[in-house]
């Protein structure tokens, strides 16, 4: 078995000239799972993961302590630059998936839901689940057991173009409650466009069908996605068709640009980075990507624009042990080693994430890069709705997902009305949630 990414993690210019590049990851993932051979009395275990080059580096020092403690323990680190979940359910269908997978909340449901993932309850003491954040310890739960381990959070705030800012002579809000109203936010837009060398005004990051990340201006709204006991949809209200109809006028008003729809595959960081948008709405863990790309101008961040509500994206991710893991007991002590306290500060702080445990969001933590930034994110992350919380781990939310990816993606590009859509999506989380 090839071993893992060794002392610092491969940059993605490394990590592509090494011929690593995006079909590499099927490759080392298939020798992963309960096939991996091992030397005598040495324990191999594999970890998938993707990420940027801060957060593989992250992951690595980690496993390079864990190592040094645990000199029978050997651990391989995977980088999966695209279609992880799909190389992930490919290897589960195998029998030989990875031992520790890395999985966003919004996963951990449907995984556990199907026998994919271990039940690591007999593997942790009690009262271990009170040390997180209470919505983060829900999120990987299924049936009153424990599925995986809370490892970050992360939000969504407003990045802008501070050389654009100056030029328009925009401020920007200074605390939560000056956020900018929808019209607000949008009449901005159209003026970075308008008198500005940006081409579009914006971008958000729903790509790579993620379109829950639409959920947050629902609630913004006033709106919410389902019923209060989470039995039946409730979207195909004022409030959601209100919703789809003002983030569909991003479109018509060619105020994004027209490949950054939710099944695109558009990296609209990249487009920030070289000014073709003027703000994006997107998630701190791209500030190291700016501060290393974005050489020809300035940027700032302010808070997510607002409307009845104030709310914000769910993001981070758990990790959780295969069923595949011929050593589940190691893989679980592992995953235990990189959420304890020390070990997310260091992560976090290094990989400008938020942390869950309870204690550490107690402290000042000591950003390495633009802790400016990050108090926005950390007070933007105070606004993530609970009941969007429930409603996304839910373990039916993959197929809801897929439903607001097929509708969102058919008003945005092919301009299907707000109420057909709103219809439409009511109907397929119907019959998701087996209504």
């Amino acid at each position: 078995m090839a071993r893992g990414v060794r002392g610092r993690g491969l940059t993605r210019r490394e990590f592509l000239i090494t011929g690593l590049g995006a079909g590499a990851g099927l490759v080392l993932l298939g020798g992963c799972g309960g096939d991996t051979s091992e030397a005598e009395g040495e324990i191999q275990l594999n970890f998938a993961t993707w990420g940027i080059d801060a957060e593989l580096e992250a992951f690595q020092n980690i496993i390079n302590q864990y190592e040094a403690e645990n000199p029978d323990v050997s651990i391989n680190l995977t980088h999966v630059p695209s279609d992880y979940y799909e190389q992930l359910d490919t290897r589960l269908a195998a029998g030989n998936a990875p031992d520790i997978v890395r999985m966003q909340y919004q996963q951990i449901g449907r995984y556990s839901s199907e026998g994919a993932l271990v039940d690591l309850t007999p593997y942790l003491s009690e009262g271990d689940g009170d040390e997180f954040e209470p919505a983060f310890w829900q999120a990987v739960g299924y049936e009153d057991r424990v599925y995986g381990l809370p490892h970050h959070t992360d939000t969504f705030a407003l990045f802008y173009n501070a050389d654009y800012f100056e030029q328009l002579g925009v401020e920007v809000p200074q605390s939560l409650e000056e956020c900018w109203s929808w019209e607000e936010f949008t009449n901005l837009a159209r003026q970075i466009k308008e008198e500005t060398n940006a081409t579009f005004g914006f971008a958000m990051n729903w790509q790579e069908s993620n379109p829950y990340r639409w959920m947050p201006f629902l609630y913004q709204r006033g709106g919410q996605f389902l019923n209060d006991d989470l039995s039946a949809p409730q979207i195909n209200t004022p409030e959601g068709i209100d919703t789809i109809a003002w983030t569909q006028s991003w479109f018509e008003e060619d105020l994004v640009p027209p490949n950054t729809s939710v099944k695109s595959t558009e990296e609209i960081h990249a487009l920030f980075a070289n000014g073709t948008i003027g703000m994006m709405l997107n998630g701190d863990w791209y500030l190291p990507y700016l501060e290393d790309h974005m050489t020809n101008f300035e940027y700032g961040v302010t808070y997510m624009p607002c409307n009845i509500e104030k709310a914000s994206d769910m993001g981070g991710n758990a990790l959780a042990v295969s069923k595949d893991s011929n050593h589940p007991e190691v893989a679980a002590d592992f995953i235990k080693f990189v959420v304890n306290e020390d070990n997310m500060r260091n992560f976090v702080t290094s990989a400008t994430f938020i942390p869950v445990r309870t204690s550490l969001l107690e402290q000042e933590l000591d950003y390495r890069i633009r802790p400016d930034a990050m108090e926005i994110f950390l007070e933007q992350a105070r606004t993530i709705p609970e009941h969007m919380a429930s409603v996304q781990t839910l373990p039916e939310f993959n197929q809801i997902n897929q439903v607001m990816a097929d509708e969102l993606e058919l008003a945005f590009v092919a301009g299907q009305d707000p109420r057909t859509t709103a219809q439409k999506i009511e109907e397929g989380t119907a019959n998701a949630l087996g209504n």
